[in-house]
């Protein structure tokens, strides 16, 4: 049985930004030493700001991350942008 690939940074993408929610203390940690190293990436398109608080919250709950759980998090997004959409229209 093969082995999941592990993720080390997911980036949400709003608008060509991307927007760190897995990974950032490693991201600091080879940024602040200058080392090379081969990483494993997601991205995760969003339409919303919001998406991306989401996102960090679901990734924060988990030790690793791999690539099914990012997939997993991409499909949801849609459903937790209508949500969102829904509550602004009812505050509005």
């Amino acid at each position: 049985m093969s082995q999941e690939q592990q993720i080390d940074i997911v980036f949400a993408i709003l608008d060509g930004h991307e927007i760190p929610v897995y990974g950032m203390d490693l991201l600091l940690h080879i940024l602040a030493d200058g080392e090379h190293m081969k990483l494993a990436v997601a991205h995760v398109p969003i339409g919303r700001e919001e998406s991306a608080e989401v996102l960090e919250a679901y990734f924060a709950a988990r030790r690793t991350v791999g690539y099914a759980d990012v997939q997993k998090a991409a499909l949801q997004v849609p459903g937790i942008e209508l949500d969102m959409a829904m509550r602004d229209i009812q505050r509005g």
